[in-house]
């Protein structure tokens, strides 16, 4: 469902999907081809959340305060993710935890149940592991792959979806 919090409303690319139980409130705005799926709630009522195109927000997930998703991102199921800055083509894994102000640089991997912690910035092409998170290596080519492969597939979910879904009654 969709919110507007005194002047704010949610902005929603027309090719954009969002699950009916997905809660979006305030300052958000979902770019071209993203989607936002079941059980999410986007709460940009302490600052503007951007979620970038081709990117997926996977079930369960809760994003607020300032926050800047890149293009192509995989945010997997039940994650948390506070007042950061994420760049394109990043996976931040199931259940991962992203505390701010952080900065996640392009390329990175998050490894699942990770914990990045307030102050942290991520340069590019790491992967990330561990509470709290550190760097341990660079992605593998593996890695990069299934985040692509992951983009891909949810990109082909959204259309499949915003043809196909019917409530049930």
């Amino acid at each position: 469902m969709l919110y507007s919090l005194e002047d704010l409303s949610p902005k929603i690319h027309e090719t954009a999907f969002v699950a009916p139980s997905a809660q979006i409130i305030g300052d958000v705005e979902i770019l071209e081809g993203a989607s936002v799926w079941f059980n999410c709630v986007l709460r940009g009522d302490a600052g503007k959340i951007i979620i970038g195109k081709g990117t997926n927000i996977q079930d369960g997930t809760v994003i607020h305060e300032e926050t800047t998703i890149g293009e192509n991102c995989v945010v997997a199921h039940q994650c948390l993710v506070h007042r950061c800055t994420v760049g394109n083509n990043v996976i931040i894994g199931n259940g991962a935890l992203v505390f701010g102000p952080a900065d996640i640089g392009e390329n990175c991997v998050i490894g699942a149940g990770s914990v990045v912690i307030p102050g942290s910035t991520i340069p590019k092409n790491s992967l990330v592991l561990g509470i709290p998170g550190k760097v341990a290596r660079e992605p593998s080519k593996e890695n990069l792959e299934m985040t692509a492969r992951t983009a891909a597939n949810y990109q082909r979910n959204r259309d499949r979806y915003l043809k196909n879904l019917k409530e049930v009654k």
